[in-house]
């Protein structure tokens, strides 16, 4: 009854097929009611145009007349999740976030799921059926807010096919210490401007899907050890200034919720301190939609009258029938009813907000079916998942040393691949682990199975190590013409690393390959590592975590089929006192304010924050303070140009400096950054002696400092330093804004 001829669909224009594929769609209800036909009309019926989504306004009004209207189970039942089992796995057929709707008032079931590289795949057997992105790490090394949003709406676009409709994404905190074990899961790198237009890219990105993004972990949830109950002691200013930057981006790009930390922050759990989810959260940012609480983050019913709205995963039922967590009924409902419907009002108007209401899908414990499906092979804007999925990895790779050995020169015939890395079948430092592992599918190659395949077409022998030992490859090293050495490492949500060597073996690996032959280490790492040896080898490359795409990624790029374009999102320390340092206490203080990463005076870089370099070179001059068409507090232009071999892009990187800051006391102006990164922008791809002119506006903002007895103050003293890092500035422009 729902067959479609294909010479019918042929001659078909896609608007002509459309309604007849809605009018299938309405008629498998009427068929046999089976799961199979279920999937087909809850997929036929995606294709659907959306409508037009409603405003904040709107959103609220609607919330509030259907809030009066929800009796006491349905009430509750938005507050509070369910069906997250003991074994910390959510019941077959549900999400690791379920919140059920409410189907006589039209509101749907809101249905949650991890999201660190893609879609996290929970349902029993269905590893590798959704794709391997990048890791958050990975995509701030690209600097391309362009590529993030493709990369967050193929995912969204995943999660729409496994009948998802909550990604619990992007997880944004600004990294504090190098050690950090989820510093791979943060699209913040160490810098509050990178995390501000990076977090706003994903969050519109995975919105404009029919997805709702949430914000994540607010706040001050910089480090594993004692994640549960350390207690975070930081300044306001430190707060405002840096590490709640992300956060106000997310804000500003509309995103649907937040997720409270499970840490304290001064003094007071983030899930219940109302100072940060009312006075910070909602006042000064302007948030309007709702917070839920990490998982087992809610301690107490008194942190629903302090900003939180949402208890997740809310209920769990023990093996004897008996329900543990904090909202349970009888302690709900001793909550007062005015207090629940608020928070039943900001749950519903994120939900009337993004429209989720207008494409509600299926209903737990009915979505096996779209569990149960392969996204690996769907497209997001006419592109291939895999093939973004490529793109982005191979745009993450970071030059950070090269000496002339990349791209391999056509004298080059035999290479030698070391590194017990290369061969690595369970792809272990592809992907971080904890609740956002993604299984790779099946088409991850290996480095050394990506190299061997791209080494055929370049006619070059690789040469396979029996034991990656640094005897063997000292040995071998004169029988090549260069050597590759592969070096992974991983990491975990729970715990932060103990140091930031790289895996045992690893210096005296490398210390041997490079004794004979021109040697490239390549890193697949999950943020900053040591690297004495660096001095000793042709070419360091680094990807943090480059998913499924990494070993194919590599090839690409040591061949020179694509150009290295990454910048380093963090600060690579020359030694492991070159980095805020881990708090073993249970109060962290956060004294060194905002005198982290490459705004410290006292830190030292192996490789400074922003370097990344191409396989051409380019030169910046003629930086002025641009006032014609100028809208914006202060434009600045600059003149690259490429004056290398082969094409490339630049990234330009702007640091702002303020040399007499005023706003506070001697104290306040010691504490004040000698620079900080409020613009960049990536130039077009440039031939040799190809120019571009690159033009950077500023906000009033972006010429200010927090002060607690001031607020925001302007500073009237302000220079531009243009460069290709945060230490290679290479033009200085003293600027007049605009108030």
């Amino acid at each position: 009854p729902f067959f479609i001829p294909g010479c019918l669909v042929a001659r078909m224009t896609w608007l002509r097929l459309l309604p007849v594929l809605l009018a299938v769609a309405e008629r498998i209800e009427e068929l046999q009611d089976t799961p199979h036909l279920q999937l087909i009309q809850r997929q036929l019926l995606l294709l659907k145009p959306s409508q037009k989504n409603r405003s904040w306004d709107e959103a609220k009004e609607k919330a509030a007349n259907v809030v009066s209207e929800l009796n006491f189970n349905e009430l509750n039942g938005l507050l509070r999740g369910e069906h997250f089992a003991m074994t910390g796995s959510p019941d077959e057929g549900y999400y690791v976030g379920n919140i059920r709707g409410v189907p006589r008032l039209g509101i749907p079931d809101l249905k949650m799921q991890d999201a660190a590289q893609g879609f996290r795949a929970t349902q029993p057997n269905t590893g590798g059926t959704t794709t391997a992105f990048p890791c958050m790490l990975a995509l701030a090394s690209t600097w391309d807010e362009d590529l993030v949003a493709l990369v967050a709406a193929a995912i969204a676009t995943e999660f729409k096919g496994k009948g998802a409709n909550v990604i619990l994404g992007p997880s944004v905190n600004v990294h504090r210490g190098a050690n950090g074990g989820r510093n791979f899961e943060y699209l913040s790198g160490e810098d509050p401007h990178l995390g501000f237009r990076l977090t706003a890219a994903y969050v519109k990105a995975v919105q404009d899907q029919g997805i709702m993004a949430v914000a994540k972990h607010f706040a001050y949830n910089e480090q594993e050890t004692n994640r549960m109950t350390m207690d975070a002691k930081a300044s306001e200013r430190t707060g405002v200034e840096l590490y709640m930057a992300p956060f106000r981006g997310a804000v500003a790009a509309g995103v649907g919720a937040f997720m409270c930390a499970y840490n304290k922050v001064n003094h007071t759990y983030a899930c219940h301190n109302a100072e940060l989810l009312t006075k910070d959260l909602r006042g000064s940012m302007g948030f309007q939609g709702f917070v839920m609480s990490d998982w087992l983050a809610m301690h107490s019913t008194e942190a629903l009258a302090a900003g939180l709205d949402q208890e997740q995963p809310g209920i769990i039922q023990l093996p004897l029938g008996n329900k543990v967590g904090v909202l349970i009924d009888k302690e709900i409902n001793k909550v007062d009813r005015k207090v629940r419907q608020t928070a039943a009002k900001h749950v519903l108007t994120a939900i009337y907000r993004l429209g989720l209401d207008h494409e509600p899908g299926c209903a737990p414990p009915n979505c096996t079916q779209e569990l149960l499906s392969d996204q690996t092979k769907a497209t997001t804007r006419g592109q291939r998942h895999e093939d973004i999925a490529f793109h982005a990895a191979a745009s993450s790779v970071i030059l950070l040393k090269n000496n002339g050995v990349l791209p391999l020169k056509k004298n080059v015939k035999r290479i030698l691949v070391l590194g017990e890395a290369a061969v690595d079948e369970a792809h272990n430092s592809y992907i971080g682990k904890g609740s956002g592992y993604v299984q790779p599918d099946s088409s991850a190659k290996t480095p050394l199975a990506a190299i061997e395949e791209r080494a055929v077409k370049a006619n070059i022998t690789v040469v396979r190590p029996d034991s990656h030992s640094p005897a063997e490859a000292k040995s071998l090293s004169g029988t090549v013409d260069a050597i590759i050495v592969v070096l992974g490492l991983d990491a975990t949500e729970g715990a932060d690393r103990d140091s930031l060597e790289l895996a045992p073996g690893s210096e005296k690996l490398v210390r041997a390959a490079a004794s004979k032959a021109p040697t490239i280490v390549l890193l697949q790492i999950p943020g900053a590592v040591l690297m004495p040896w660096k001095s000793e080898v042709g070419a360091i490359a680094s990807i943090f975590m480059g998913g499924v795409a990494t070993g194919a990624s590599w090839a690409s790029f040591i061949f020179g089929d694509t150009q290295p374009n990454g910048r380093l999102p963090i600060m690579m320390p020359e030694t492991a006192n070159d980095t805020v340092q881990i708090g073993k206490d249970a109060e962290v203080d956060y004294s060194e304010g905002l005198l982290t990463s490459y705004r410290s005076p006292h830190f030292k870089a192996a490789f400074p924050f922003g370097h990344g370099l191409s396989y051409t070179t380019f030169e910046f001059s003629d930086a002025q303070q641009t006032h014609a068409d100028c809208e914006a507090a202060a434009c600045v232009a600059v003149t690259v140009r490429n004056t290398g071999p082969v094409e490339g892009a630049e990234v330009v990187q702007a640091y702002v400096h303020f040399p007499e800051p005023t706003g506070g006391d001697e104290r306040w102006v010691q504490a004040t950054p000698a620079k900080a990164l409020k613009g960049f922008k990536r130039t077009s791809l440039l031939k040799p002696n190809e120019m571009e002119i690159i033009e950077l506006k500023f906000t009033t903002g972006d010429f200010s400092l927090f002060s607690s007895e001031r607020g925001w103050v302007q500073q009237t003293k302000v220079e531009v330093l243009l460069g290709a890092s945060s230490q290679d500035i290479r033009q200085t422009v003293a600027v007049e804004p605009s108030n």
